[in-house]
Formats: C-alpha cells, structure tokens, sequence
C-alpha cells in the first residue's frame, strides 16, 4: 500500500522540474489518438498533448521530460509542463502514465491515502490535495494529484502551484481538481459517465465548498 508520504513525493519530483528546464519546440498538427504514440514523443505528452495541458492550465508550456523511453528505473512514462510568472509563481504539471500496468500497479494506484473518489474517468479515478492545502508549512506548494485506473493502465497528475504569495490570491483547489479531471476526460479517459469532481478542502484543512 502506498504511503501517505508517497504522493508528496512524486509532488517534489514535479516541482523539481519547475526551476529551469528549457521549453522544446512547440509540436503542430492533429493530436493524436489517446493512448497512441506518434514515435517522436512520450505516450503520456500524446496522451496529455500540450493542447489539453493548455486548456487545463492556460499558459503552460512543454518543459522537458518528453522522451519515447521510459526513464531509468521508472514503470511509467512521464510528460512535463511548466510555466512562470510575477502574478503566480510557478506552476507545474506532470504525467506519468504506466502502460501495461501490473496488478500490483493497479493496487497502488487504488490505495492513495485521502483520495476522494472522481466519478467519469477510467474504472477508478480520485483526487488528493496536499501542501497548501492541508495546512502545511514552510512554505508548501499547493498541489492536487489525480488518480486514475483504465484497464491495464494507470495515470498520475500531479498539479503544483506556488504557495501564495504577499498579494496574490490564494490558489483554488477546486478549479484545479476540475482542470485536472476535465484534461482526463478530453484525453480519453471519460468512461461515459457524468463528469464528478469532489470538492478541495479548505487550506485549514476543513471542509471546502
């Protein structure tokens, strides 16, 4: 079973990328199918084109993990997003798509601690809001992770945003779980069910709205 502490991780691993990766060059043309690799690129940035990362989170661009292979030591294929300004801070979007996944996989991808239940996507799909959100500090990010299982697949997005700063505006958990879940869909992963995001709680770590 994967630890609390797991998730926070992966979440450090995506913010990682966020302090000075070079952007490659804008890909064109049709995107391609879900789930399909063009050859050229990773199945999770053809899975979650720089399109869909766009709509989920207006200004994000490629920032680098993009490779056909999987990296060293790693089950899942990833993808990363960045983007920077004076106004937010950074912010960071990253996928990591595990095809075919074991059942052991599958398991840990089911047992996310505080992960509430998405309904729409794959066969399982849930959230979980760390950081920010759940009162921590020093400084943490805000970061909401989504969580899904179709077939003999598996996907992780972790989304992270600056923690807020003097004068900016708190981030919103719940249009970040919206984004996240809605990109799911518009990659293929709606299961033909009504789209159901839980609500974020709130950064004391009470329930939200």
């Amino acid at each position: 079973m994967r630890s609390p502490a797991a998730v926070p991780v992966l979440v450090l691993a995506a913010s990682a990328f966020l302090s000075g990766c070079s952007e490659p060059e804008n890909q064109s043309g049709p995107a391609p199918a879900a789930g399909s690799s063009t050859g050229a690129t990773s199945p999770a940035c053809d899975l979650i084109t720089p399109e869909i990362a766009a709509k989920a989170v207006p200004g994000i661009m490629p920032a680098g993990q993009n490779s056909t292979d999987r990296p060293h030591g790693s089950k899942a294929y990833l993808c990363t997003y960045s983007s920077k300004s004076m106004e937010g801070g950074l912010t960071g979007l990253s996928v990591a798509l595990t095809s075919p996944a074991s059942s052991d996989d599958i398991a840990r991808a089911k047992s996310a601690s505080n992960c509430s239940p998405v309904s729409g996507i794959g066969d399982f799909a849930c959230l979980q809001w760390t950081g920010y959100f759940r009162g921590e500090k020093g400084g943490a990010s805000a970061n909401v992770v989504l969580t899904a299982v179709r077939g003999e697949e598996t996907l992780e997005m972790p989304y992270v945003v600056s923690a807020p700063m003097n004068g900016a505006p708190a981030p919103d958990g719940n249009a970040m779980a919206r984004a996240l879940a809605q990109a799911a869909v518009e990659a293929g992963w709606g299961n033909g069910t009504p789209l159901g995001v839980p609500a974020a709680p709130a950064p004391d770590g009470q329930s939200g709205g």
